[in-house]
């Protein structure tokens, strides 16, 4: 019998025969596995989602690869410039930075490596095991570490 053969059951035989039906009946394994494999795609070829290399979108991705773009009157440019100038004028600092820094006595313009020193220092100065038992710099240790926490915070160590 071809598939495209029809019977005319009652619903009770169909549903008998349909149970005892086997589409893959006198197939190897390996036309079986063929025919699951090509029905994945529904028996259809298929085409590749990625844009193709001269479309909009691989345009606009080169160009942010690039960083390649027109900009005559530097209006991307500005924070960018504005950031430079910091820099060169000198390292900015907010006002939680700059009593971080006074409390540890240092100044403005100390190095990451002379802050972690400072640092150090005042932990084993002030810390109640090395005075024996003395708790009355608790509170210099407490405002140090704060310190240290705050100036961490900022990416200045």
């Amino acid at each position: 019998m071809l598939i495209n053969d029809h019977y005319h059951f009652c619903q009770s035989h169909a549903a008998e025969y349909n149970k005892q039906w086997d589409f893959f009946a006198g197939m190897s394994e390996g036309e079986i596995r063929a025919h699951q494999e090509s029905r994945a795609t529904g028996d259809r070829p298929t085409w590749s989602f990625k844009a193709s290399n001269r479309s909009r979108e691989a345009a606009a991705q080169a160009a942010r690869d690039q960083r390649a773009f027109n900009d005559p009157f530097g209006l991307f440019r500005a924070a960018q410039r504005r950031a430079e100038a910091n820099e060169e004028a000198g390292r900015h600092l907010g006002k939680l930075e700059r009593n971080a820094l006074a409390d540890l006595d240092l100044q403005n313009d100390a190095q990451p490596t002379v802050i972690r020193a400072r640092y150090t220092e005042l932990v084993k100065r002030c810390h109640p095991d090395a005075n024996g038992g003395d708790r009355s710099a608790e509170h210099k240790l407490q405002r140090v570490i704060k310190a240290y926490k705050t100036l961490q915070k900022a990416g200045m160590v």
